[in-house]
């Protein structure tokens, strides 16, 4: 038990009443009341607890939410406004795990002239990428050098256009490099490459490669 004036257990009781023993407490030698031990720290949790709901659980929640698209929003604009220089662009490749990222480096060196090329200027488009009509992509639109027109649109949209000489159209740079990495995803197949080659030229048994396949699997 402890008195409600100072929460202390320094009390005696005589004759049912209780008077605080505390020199500290301002009521000391006053008649007091008691509370158990266990009324104290289930109060104490249940102000915890409210001030959690009261506070931490309306107001943040808000605000996380609010942070949370502004910081998307922000990196998304940031991503769009960096500069394309060598450095940015080998640290886009990494970013997005290019396979082979020195030589798609190269690769876009020569492509774009050194991010200097029309087509780089006009469209985004550092390597050369037609527009993609079946798989995924990050391209906004489709780029017809025959007429020097840029028409923007989904790929059911600018299907029609696939017989034409075309390249995509990106937002940004940035978005440029996101797309050859789904491209490099969904069209070079590295595991089967390998395999192939193992297959072709280390391996002189035949079922060399379905038998790391089963094993594999």
């Amino acid at each position: 038990m402890r008195t409600c004036c100072c929460h202390s257990e320094s009390f005696k009781t005589e004759n049912q009443i209780s008077v605080c023993m505390n020199m500290d407490c301002s009521n000391y030698l006053a008649p007091t009341l008691l509370i158990s031990s266990k009324f104290i720290k289930r109060f104490t949790a249940a102000l915890v607890i409210v001030f959690i709901l009261c506070f931490c659980i309306n107001d943040y929640s808000s605000v996380t939410n609010s942070e949370s698209r502004t910081s998307s929003e922000y990196f998304k604009k940031r991503r769009y406004s960096i500069s394309c220089s060598p450095e940015n662009l080998m640290s886009e490749i990494q970013l997005n795990k290019i396979i082979c990222p020195d030589e798609v480096f190269a690769q876009i060196q020569i492509e774009s002239a050194h991010m200097s090329s029309f087509l780089f200027k006009r469209a985004n488009n550092l390597l050369g990428m037609r527009f993609p009509c079946q798989r995924s992509t990050t391209a906004i639109g489709i780029y017809l050098p025959d007429e020097d027109t840029i028409i923007k649109g989904t790929q059911d949209e600018l299907r029609k256009y696939a017989k034409k000489n075309n390249y995509a159209v990106y937002a940004s740079w940035t978005d440029c490099v996101a797309d050859y990495k789904l491209w490099q995803d969904q069209c070079f197949h590295l595991t089967e490459k390998y395999l192939t080659f193992l297959g072709n030229y280390y391996a002189e048994d035949v079922n060399y490669v379905a038998k790391i396949k089963k094993i594999a699997r």
